[in-house]
């Protein structure tokens, strides 16, 4: 799989963990570790650049999960920003995001 659309599959994640105004480190090492799971050739470099991209940008969570038309990919992207939010304790905020997620792509919430 190409990077960019690794990066955009980080940065739907941070964009989930980072509703309720921060994101931690153990949300992001987290992030991270799935991510490293599924693609053990996406350099934590490139990770670290698909962070510092998100966070220099004014998108919104919407404009990132667009990037993002494989279902699989989808399930995939939900599943990590849900347990990488929940890491440190799912705000409400970050609840509500999850929910915007699952709408807009039009998955169950399991």
């Amino acid at each position: 799989m190409e990077q960019e659309n690794i990066s955009s599959i980080v940065k739907v994640a941070i964009c989930i963990c980072a509703q309720d105004g921060l994101v931690s480190e153990t949300e992001e090492n987290k992030v991270y570790e799935l991510i490293a799971k599924r693609f053990p050739n996406y350099p934590q470099e490139s990770f670290k650049v698909a962070v510092d991209e998100f966070f220099s940008s004014e998108l919104q969570i919407e404009d990132y999960m667009t990037k993002i038309t494989d279902p699989e990919l989808q399930k995939f992207t939900f599943q990590i920003a849900k347990e990488s939010a929940a890491s440190d304790g799912l705000d409400i905020r970050e609840n509500i995001a999850v929910v915007k997620a699952v709408n807009f792509w039009n998955l169950s919430n399991e």
